[in-house]
């Protein structure tokens, strides 16, 4: 059922809005506008074709327990995210357990320690000179070169885009180095495996995380599943300041030629309704759909159906008793599985969620042998683990955009073309004078969101 309240603003005729899609990128639009004062009232109509808000990222229910659809990690670099929970008037404490970066990876084949980094809470940049310094698997020689090779790479701009294995190799940085921390953080960031993967877009997500504030290296470990994080707040806020949320109601097509008032239309399956603005925040298939029987918008898209996806692979085991690992997300080398978090943090210590981005040998393997091959990388790293008396596996095929060298350029814009009509997701090139755009995380989906909502609100004050 919709719900709505009423907007005090203005007297005034409201500016009608509707967003066409309820994952992060249309509730961070809906919340930016809502919350926005101006010189007239906006009225905010949200579309979600799904029984709640939250779109890739949402909850699902397993067996009484509230799962995520699939395991993400916060850093302390999520600043749009973090200053919309502000806006939400959220307690961060209460959403996350907030921890000094710690990577740990272990080799899947001899449990041994691959790879660790812990960076102190020092001021930045020290706290990565003395991180670095204290990287036991390195020589004190190699420290020194890592510095000073690692500041120039992340410093030193990329004119033409190549792929990550070709830009490590201009770098000259240890192998483990690059092995065991860079390649992996690249396939987790980016969810492209390092040979496919944009330089330009790694080296980006690289300097927002590690030539920013100390705080941005740190890890926000969830303590409630991400429905809760963000979707439902900002489904309560959006209601609370006047704007419609309408749950399983699937926009079927666009209607792009303007009414005798000026304005676009959706059509439902049992109406139409007309707006003066349309925000299209669905995934990028979907928006390439509704974008495909209109002549101004037909090459556009053309453009996003040339997008290439990659998928995440999640695997929850559910263990007898609790499962403690050395810290609350681990890493993995040299096997299937590549990232396990515990789930404590969020009341199920008998949980632990594991991560493989993009396409690789476990797609073609069953649910059985994949939770089985987990299992013994599993007990090879962490020694005896109590019974495993469930899994669940969650396969999302088209998680993300591939983020692969150029790809920016077939990314559309937030203006559509069309007078009145936007586009925001992760998927949407947002940036200016030729920035690399974030590869395709919640941050990302969340700024876009924002930044839609933000042309409407400098439109609604001339």
């Amino acid at each position: 059922m919709p719900t709505s309240g009423s907007n005090t603003r203005s007297n005034s005729r409201p500016i009608k809005v509707a967003i066409v899609g309820g994952g992060w990128a249309g509730l961070a639009a809906a919340v930016e506008l809502c919350r926005q004062p101006a010189p007239q009232p906006i009225q905010v109509t949200l579309f979600e074709s799904a029984p709640q808000p939250g779109g890739r990222a949402r909850s699902i229910e397993w067996k009484g327990m509230a799962l995520d659809n699939g395991q993400h990690l916060m850093i302390g670099a999520y600043q749009q995210m973090l200053a919309l929970l502000k806006t939400l008037q959220a307690d961060e404490k209460s959403l996350f357990d907030r921890l000094p970066h710690h990577l740990l990876m272990l080799d899947a084949k001899s449990g041994d320690t691959a790879f660790e980094l812990k960076l102190p809470t020092y001021p930045a940049p020290l706290h990565l000179l003395f991180g670095v310094l204290g990287i036991k698997q390195l020589s004190f020689s190699d420290k020194l070169k890592l510095l000073w090779r690692f500041n120039r790479l992340l410093n030193t701009p990329i004119v033409e885009d190549l792929s990550v294995n070709e830009w490590l190799d201009q770098a000259q940085l240890p192998e483990t180095y690059r092995r065991y921390l860079l390649e992996p953080l690249c396939l987790a960031a980016l969810t492209t495996h390092p040979a496919q993967a944009s330089a330009r877009a790694f080296q980006s997500v690289l300097l927002q995380t590690f030539n920013a504030p100390a705080d941005h290296t740190d890890l926000l470990i969830t303590r409630k599943d991400l429905g809760q994080v963000f979707p439902a707040q900002a489904a309560a806020f959006i209601q609370q300041h006047g704007g419609v949320i309408h749950t399983r109601s699937k926009v079927q097509c666009l209607l792009l030629d303007k009414d005798d008032k000026g304005r676009l239309g959706v059509q439902l399956k049992d109406r139409i309704e007309t707006f003066d603005q349309l925000i299209l925040a669905t995934p990028p298939a979907v928006s390439a759909r509704l974008l495909a029987d209109h002549l101004q918008t037909a090459p556009l898209a053309a453009s996003i159906e040339q997008l290439q996806y990659e998928p995440v692979t999640n695997l929850y085991l559910q263990f007898a008793h609790a499962v403690n690992l050395p810290c609350p997300m681990l890493g993995l080398v040299n096997g299937i599985a590549e990232w396990v978090f515990e789930r404590a943090s969020s009341g199920q210590p008998q949980l632990l969620a594991v991560v493989i981005s993009a396409h690789g040998p476990h797609l073609q393997m069953t649910p059985e042998a994949l939770r089985d091959r987990v299992l013994a990388e599993l007990q090879t790293v962490l020694g005896p683990l109590p019974d495993c008396i469930d899994s669940q596996l969650i396969v999302e095929k088209r998680a993300t955009v591939q983020c692969h060298p150029g790809v920016d350029a077939l990314r559309p814009a937030s203006q559509s073309g069309v007078e009145n009509l936007q586009l925001c997701g992760d998927y949407v090139y947002i940036e200016e004078n030729n920035q690399p755009a974030l590869p395709s995380t919640l941050e990302g989906a969340l700024r876009s969101g924002v930044k839609c909502a933000q042309h409407i609100l400098q439109q609604s004050n001339h």
